[in-house]
């Protein structure tokens, strides 16, 4: 009986130990953060038009998109841009893909 236990806890220690390591670095906004959309926060923090403005960052279709959310915007899906700084148009399809396959949402920056 004390073998299976011990040949268990070996097992169990294998497999835990053979895990990969799936932590997540939280987000670090000076590293993180394009120098575009620094430049753009910036700006915007300094108009007050832009109170209650939000940047998040997500995945999506495998790369990085930004999706900056302000109520002087006339539309919900109006500044949604690439990591390179190039507003993303969005067709009605993309969005309605971009709201179901959009992942890992970090908040980069919120005026309040």
């Amino acid at each position: 009986m004390s073998k299976v236990i011990f040949i268990s806890v070996l097992l169990f220690a294998a497999f835990v130990g053979c895990q990969k390591n799936n932590a997540v670095e939280p987000f670090n906004y000076e590293r993180d953060t394009p120098l575009w959309l620094k430049v753009k926060i910036d700006s915007m923090s300094t108009n007050q038009e832009y109170f209650g403005t939000e940047v998040y960052r997500y995945e999506w279709n495998g790369k990085f998109v930004y999706h900056i959310t302000s109520i002087i915007n006339s539309c919900m899906f109006c500044d949604v841009f690439d990591q390179n700084g190039n507003k993303i148009q969005l067709t009605s399809e993309d969005v309605l893909d971009f709201q179901q396959n959009k992942k890992n949402e970090v908040l980069v920056w919120r005026w309040t």
